[in-house]
């Protein structure tokens, strides 16, 4: 029988993997839930003055434990995807899903565990100082930059930004990766906005002066066929009083 414990110091941001073979060392996790606190003295002199917080574990098949779910064996819950374990493809969709209880028991293959209190000596790949490895990642939005350094709007935040160094590889130099800044205001980027409203002016001219003479041959269409209509009508009563005419003749 063997368990792996994974185990976090988020203080330094290291993890370490171990795997435990010996039985009496698995059974201080059995009959513990999820968010308890354990000493970790059982598990050798090294552990001694430790204590660890369960945050998770995984049976032998690979169904996560969840927290809520007080069995230490497997059930079907209907998930709708706003607590874990399942996401929907549309809003309003459910599924049936399999998932381990909370409760620690012996078809438990991984535990996921958190340093709440160091103990007397360190861990190496855990709690020793060559193990503290500091996030390298910081802001990339230029205001967050901004409000992180106390920097102004004269200032460039691009001196400012989180960079990682690779090392170079066969004698090559060092290269220095940083992430895009965004929402970066340069000249470029101003440019761009001028040309962007340059050419919505542009397009709105356009359109004025379209309407304009499309509105001046409607007028002149309009114009045209009143005229026609007007002297249609004149043709036409000008042929009607000539035929008047004619007939007053004949009876005279």
């Amino acid at each position: 029988m063997t368990m792996k414990i994974n185990i976090a110091y988020p203080q330094n941001g290291s993890q370490k993997l171990i795997e435990l073979e010996d039985e009496r060392k698995i059974r201080i996790f059995y009959d513990h839930r999820i968010a308890e606190e354990i000493s970790g003295d059982p598990l050798g002199d090294e552990f001694k003055g430790y204590i660890f917080k369960i945050t998770g574990g995984m049976d032998k098949q690979g169904f996560a434990m969840k927290q809520g779910v007080q069995l230490n064996t497997r059930t079907r819950l209907l998930l709708d995807g706003t607590s874990g374990n399942y996401r929907p493809k549309r809003d309003g969709c459910r599924k049936r899903k399999s998932v381990r209880g909370c409760i620690i028991g012996p078809d438990i293959s991984v535990v996921n565990l958190v340093i709440v209190k160091r103990g007397e000596q360190d861990l190496p790949g855990l709690t020793d100082p060559d193990s503290n490895k500091p996030s390298m990642r910081g802001p990339k939005r230029a205001s967050n930059i901004r409000k992180l350094w106390g920097l102004t709007k004269e200032d460039d935040v691009r001196q400012f930004v989180s960079r990682r160094k690779i090392p170079g590889k066969e004698g090559k130099k060092d290269r220095f990766r940083s992430p895009k800044i965004q929402r970066l205001v340069t000249p470029v980027t101003l440019q761009r906005k001028r040309r962007r409203l340059a050419l919505k002016k542009r397009r709105y001219a356009k359109s004025q002066e379209e309407a304009s003479e499309y509105a001046k041959l409607l007028a002149n269409i309009r114009k045209e066929k009143r005229a026609a209509l007007l002297s249609k009508k004149r043709t036409t009563s000008e042929r009607k009083s000539q035929r008047t005419s004619e007939r007053v003749e004949k009876k005279d």
